[in-house]
């Protein structure tokens, strides 16, 4: 890394290193207008951090879905940066998420059987979604639940335990991502404390395994009488049956949560 007015950057030797390609993908790169550097006073090309992390998300795009040029320059310029998605509260990125789909607020709210003023409290942040909600939004929208979560390198193959992204949910019941973004497995550690419940029943595209580490989770599927599981017991969800739960116990329930996905999910 060298310093220039002041400014740090990087040259392209480094740049080439940090995201696993070559120098002279960096050059294509800059001709399709998908990274435009800086220059030294001797014309050598310069990247800033932010550079760097776009010259990521174009290799992660490219790795990820095999875009052309052209594909990557579109979409990175109609989503928000990982930085700006990670600004936002979780009401923004449902309504980022919306837009993106070219709905109304009142076309969405209809989706999934809300009402126009509870979505719009939802994403002004002045009311709290339930997870039922967030799955029906995901279904709505045709994107994996966690799209809605902030943080999380898609490159990472370890996550520490206090790295985990964090959303709470109405009533405190909380979801922590055990992985991040863009692969075909959502695992997650669900937290539902006494009395929370997931806010009525859902589906999702695909299969979806729990296992229930701490306390008693009550299920009812296809709206059968309740199934409770307690520490130990695992239980198959597979659409296009709906399910609900609700902690039956005294005390917080804890649950590993690992929902199926397929590689179109993320496009």
């Amino acid at each position: 890394m060298r310093t220039q007015n002041g400014t740090r950057y990087y040259t392209v030797g480094e740049v080439a290193d940090l995201v696993g390609v070559s120098a002279q993908t960096l050059r294509v790169w800059e001709q399709k207008g998908l990274l435009v550097p800086e220059r030294s006073n001797g014309r050598q090309r310069l990247y800033t951090a932010e550079q760097l992390e776009r010259a990521n998300q174009v290799a992660l795009l490219r790795r990820r879905h095999g875009w052309n040029p052209a594909a990557i320059k579109s979409s990175l310029a109609s989503e928000p940066s990982r930085q700006a998605w990670a600004q936002l509260t979780l009401g923004g990125r449902l309504r980022v998420a919306r837009r993106s789909r070219e709905l109304t607020i009142r076309e969405a709210a209809r989706l999934v059987d809300v009402s126009r003023s509870l979505l719009s409290s939802i994403e002004r942040g002045e009311a709290n979604a339930s997870s039922q909600l967030i799955a029906r939004l995901a279904n709505a929208y045709r994107m994996p639940t966690t799209a809605f979560v902030a943080g999380g390198d898609p490159d990472a193959r370890i996550v520490r335990a206090d790295q985990r992204p964090r959303t709470v949910l109405a009533d405190g019941v909380a979801w922590e991502e055990l992985a991040g973004p863009g692969h075909n497995l959502e695992p997650a550690v669900l937290l539902v404390p006494a009395g929370a419940d997931s806010g009525g029943a859902y589906s999702r595209p695909g299969e979806v395994f729990v296992h229930v580490l701490a306390g008693v989770l009550a299920f009812s599927v296809d709206g059968d009488a309740e199934t409770e599981l307690g520490s130990g017991d695992s239980i198959i969800l597979r659409p296009p049956s709906t399910w609900s739960w609700r902690n039956a116990g005294r005390r917080d329930a804890r649950a590993l949560y690992v929902e199926q996905l397929s590689p179109e999910d993320w496009t």
